[in-house]
């Protein structure tokens, strides 16, 4: 995450818990490798914004999730929030959202798991801007902020962030993405390089065939161009292989590997990886597996 939305992330921390509550009324921390669900309540972010978002409904297959905006800071609130209060929150803490607003986001802008609403809860938040009647420990926004303040300008960013979510690149099966141009590397150079047979080297050079990072990188040594010239270049990963990298589980993994801000190049390298080590492994027939070993792997 970009270091400005870290540290008003760890600001809202540190002014009051976040955990989700027990029975008990103990903390325990979210499952990191939970799928994403209806009534989730997650951190969300792309490029330099960062907002807390309720997953309203998700459309699997298209890895496309809608939102409501929320926010977890006292008194950042408006007339159109609805306000889930202390004792029905399922945090340590109230929840505002705004369930008129909604927005369809891809996976991969999703990140940690904070707490879920239970469907009942998730279902009068959504049916409180409409009914007269509000359920206990749920009600609207009081008033709006004042123009100038600090909560209208905290209400402002956070729409102009769900704005930002909703640009960030959605997943396409191979199918229905644009198709792949000619390698145009000569057949010499790619027998050379990898060593496979004619074949293979000629469906690489169609873009018939993904290649393994190590394959990508030794390419792109003999030819003298980049790593991701060579992948832009040849055939994309798997369609399960690129949907199952779009799941919130890899987002920190593939935010550390990301540099200049290329979030999709840091995926699609992983993926490679992974596709890499099934190959040497058939054993391992889950791409989730695959990534969990590369990932494994890379903290030795």
């Amino acid at each position: 995450m970009p270091s400005d939305a870290s540290e008003r992330w760890l600001a809202i921390s540190e002014r009051f818990p976040i955990g989700p509550k027990r029975h008990s009324g103990l903390l325990r921390s979210a499952q990191p490798t939970d799928d994403v669900a209806p009534g989730q309540l997650r951190q969300a972010y792309w490029r330099d914004v960062s907002v807390v978002v309720i997953v309203e409904s998700i459309d699997d297959a298209a890895a496309q999730a809608v939102v409501f905006p929320a926010t977890l800071e006292p008194k950042v609130e408006n007339l159109a929030a609805v306000v889930i209060e202390d004792d029905a929150s399922p945090l340590h803490g109230p929840i505002v959202v705004w369930p008129d607003t909604v927005a369809s986001v891809p996976f991969a802008t999703l990140g940690a798991e904070i707490a879920v609403l239970p469907k009942p809860l998730l279902r009068l938040v959504k049916e409180a801007t409409s009914n007269d009647q509000v359920m206990s420990g749920i009600r609207r926004g009081h008033a709006e902020p004042h123009i100038s303040s600090g909560a209208a300008l905290a209400v402002a960013n956070l729409f102009d962030a769900l704005d930002v979510l909703e640009t960030a690149p959605s997943w396409q099966a191979a199918a229905a993405a644009t198709s792949i141009p000619q390698s145009h590397l000569p057949l010499t150079t790619i027998l050379s390089a990898l060593q496979v047979p004619q074949s293979r080297a000629t469906a690489i050079q169609v873009g018939n065939e993904p290649l393994a990072l190590d394959e990508a990188e030794r390419l792109a040594t003999a030819a003298k161009i980049s790593v991701s010239e060579v992948l832009e270049r040849t055939a994309p990963l798997p369609d399960d292989l690129r949907r199952e990298l779009q799941e919130p589980r890899w987002r920190p993994h593939v935010h550390e590997r990301t540099t200049n801000g290329d979030e999709d190049y840091a995926r699609t390298l992983l993926g490679h990886e992974a596709y890499q080590y099934r190959a040497q492994k058939t054993e391992y027939e889950q791409w989730r597996h695959c990534i969990e070993h590369v990932l494994t792997r890379s903290l030795r």
